[in-house]
């Protein structure tokens, strides 16, 4: 949402209602004859540079699961060891061959010549402005996503060559351009299957070609890796001007599944954003219509929230009269929450506990008695902390923390985490395994990046309170102010949060960034083009258009370090909207007795009993059985497989060790 400072409750109620009514370098460019059309293994040559420079497409989604779920691993050995003998079915599906365990394609759905192919094949350096813009080089995907755009800078192409090859992946894809600007995208059964076939250790070499009346330029290289898992969960987002929740002008909550098409609209209308959600998916809370501050009175006019059961159809659970329920810190079963105060609450109340259901107010023993203000408050995935912005301490340069025993209701052992006398600090979302926090501290005390405002996400470490920011998912080049985005547009992230529990052997962030989309929306894109009007004192540093982008963090990262990879934006959102505060998390579990195919689907935790179909059923673990992945675990050893790690009551894959 296009958000202000407190200002006189007169102008706020007119922006308000005006919210409601309205909406690096080159890379490398290589000569000589590339690979043989359907050849088999890897490509040579040498791998890209740390952080090269690519986009999403209308096409269906993937709904793939690629054998992470209930039933034999099939997973490589992260350690260096050989990849498994066969393809994964995605490979047929896309017409490949499976030459030993390399799925090998080669498609011409263009309807390329024989003689075009066999220049873009030779290669050529004809434009020396053809240059990689979306996706970045190193950046990390998962499974089950959308194909990504790629785009390019430069002139207009005829034709394009695209080869993605590994130990495991040889593909070959020739595109006939027409669209202006240039880009290009895989079949979405091609991309499956590349994803389906690479190696969570082994990068993907991505190696581009374009020829223009004759003239060839390429190929041009990036390498990506593949994590070794599918990303699940849904997404929570608050959007404006979205053409699905009503065209310009319109306000509203969506939700949208890695992988998915196209979002769906849960509610519309003026004042129903400023939402969060608990982390099991059972539950969602949200503004209504949004309160209005008066200067000097520590009360405010107006405004209403409701909490929302999302294992019913979205039904209410109970409707506030007031804004208790505002940007609220749900509890990871939603059945309790703190509120969040002095931001989008205007009743002047201080932050408390209550009851989801009833609304009942809640003795918060070591809360009450310590903390009066705690800003956009969020609990742990295990409910046994909790982090907020300390607004008691210096009105939101401070990062703090304490202890939650839900049994006691109890808090304590509050702990400042950290603090940024220059930035506003907020939007803390613990990593799933409760070590870390990151958290958006940026130039605007309505902690968002437009009306001119900059912010960059920061990790710190619960136990050691060391910061950093994270100088990769920012876009930045080092720990400077230098930067690998094309745009050279870093410092316009906020509001991350994170799924719940580790894929592939990463932890996930989501979050919302105003920078450039390749070729496809320019950096700081602001309220044109039917976006509505502008909701700053500057038109020209609206930034309406803010997008929701997707990275991969490193698990166990030592305290200090960057562990942030580059960011990828999340395909299925829409273009022309403004979308924003993608609240992530795991969809609402099933009880025994119900299909599944891996265990964090299941109430219980455990994924696994024999159907008579051949699925899987949820239900109790037998005494004596193993935990596969995504089933319930209290320590290491209860995973089956040896090199698994608990985290989060789950056990997940390892951070895989990728091959240089």
């Amino acid at each position: 949402m296009q958000r202000f400072p407190w200002v006189t409750a007169a102008l706020l109620v007119f922006l308000v209602a005006a919210a409601c009514s309205s909406s690096s370098g080159n890379p490398r460019v290589e000569n000589g004859a590339g690979p043989a059309i359907g050849g088999s293994g890897a490509d040579g040559g040498p791998a890209s540079g740390p952080l090269g420079n690519a986009a999403p497409d209308a096409s269906s989604g993937s709904g793939l699961v690629f054998g992470d779920g209930a039933g034999p691993a099939m997973r490589p050995a992260f350690d260096g060891g050989a990849p498994i003998t066969g393809c994964d079915p995605t490979c047929a599906a896309a017409n490949g061959t499976c030459n030993g365990s390399v799925c090998a394609i080669v498609e011409n759905p263009g309807g390329v010549d024989t003689a075009t192919q066999n220049q873009l094949q030779q290669g050529g350096m004809a434009d020396s402005t053809f240059q990689w813009l979306y996706p970045y080089d190193s950046t990390v995907f998962a499974r089950g996503l959308l194909s990504p755009t790629l785009q390019f800078a430069g002139s207009s192409a005829d034709a394009m060559l695209v080869r993605i090859t590994s130990m495991t992946v040889d593909y070959t894809g020739f595109f006939k351009i027409t669209q202006s600007p240039l880009t290009v995208s895989l079949p979405q059964a091609s991309w499956d299957a590349t994803a389906g076939a690479a190696l969570g250790n082994d990068p993907l070499r991505v190696k581009v070609t374009k020829v223009a009346a004759g003239q060839v330029t390429g190929p041009i290289q990036e390498s990506w890796i593949m994590a070794h898992g599918n990303l699940r969960g849904t997404i929570y987002y608050e959007t404006y001007n979205s053409p699905v929740a009503g065209g310009a002008g319109s306000v509203g909550i969506m939700k949208i599944d890695p992988g998915a098409p196209m979002p769906t609209a849960l509610v519309t209308g003026c004042g129903n954003v400023c939402h969060t959600a608990s982390a099991d998916g059972s539950t969602l809370v949200s503004a209504v219509t949004l309160g209005v501050p008066v200067v000097g009175s520590t009360l405010g006019l107006g405004g209403s929230s409701v909490a929302y059961d999302l294992t019913n159809n979205f039904s209410t659970i109970r409707t506030a009269n007031d804004d208790s329920l505002t940007y609220a810190g749900l509890y990871p079963d939603g059945s309790i929450y703190m509120t969040a105060t002095n931001y989008r609450g205007a009743s002047g109340n201080p932050s408390r506990m209550f009851n989801t259901k009833t609304g009942a107010s809640m003795a918060a023993n070591g809360w009450d008695s310590t903390i009066t203000n705690g800003g956009t408050v969020a609990f742990s995935p295990d409910g046994k902390q909790i982090v907020f912005v300390h607004e008691d301490k210096d009105s939101g340069h401070t990062l703090a923390k304490m202890d939650f025993d839900v049994s006691t209701n109890t808090f304590s052992n509050l702990v400042d985490l950290a603090t940024d006398s220059n930035n506003y600090v907020a939007w803390p979302a613990f990593t799933p395994d409760g070590k870390q926090v990151i958290y958006h501290a940026g130039s605007s005390p309505t902690f968002e990046t437009d009306c001119g405002a900059t912010g960059d996400l920061y990790i710190v470490d619960v136990a050691t309170k060391m910061v950093r920011r994270l100088d990769v998912i920012d876009g930045y080049m080092g720990s400077g102010s230098g930067s690998y985005l094309p745009a050279s547009d870093p410092g316009l992230n906020f509001a991350p949060t994170m799924l719940s529990e580790a894929v592939g052997g990463y932890f996930w962030a989501i979050f919302t960034s105003h920078r450039s989309y390749g070729n496809l929306l320019a950096s700081k894109a602001n309220g044109t083009g039917g976006m509505g009007p502008s909701m700053c004192p500057s038109p020209g540093g609206d930034e309406a258009n803010g997008k929701l982008w997707v990275a991969a963090i490193d698990i166990g990262g030592a305290p200090g370090q960057d562990v942030s990879h580059p960011a990828f934006y999340l395909d299925g959102q829409e273009l022309n909207a403004d979308n924003l505060r993608g609240y992530w998390v795991l969809p609402p579990c099933h009880k025994d007795g119900d299909a599944c195919t891996s265990g964090d689907q299941c109430c219980g935790g455990f994924c696994g009993i024999a159907a008579g179909d051949g699925g899987f059923l949820c239900g109790i673990k037998p005494p004596g059985v193993c935990s596969k992945e995504f089933d319930k675990c209290t320590t290491d050893a209860d995973c089956c497989d040896p090199k698994d790690l608990c985290i989060a009551g789950r056990c997940t894959q390892p951070p895989p060790q990728i091959a240089k």
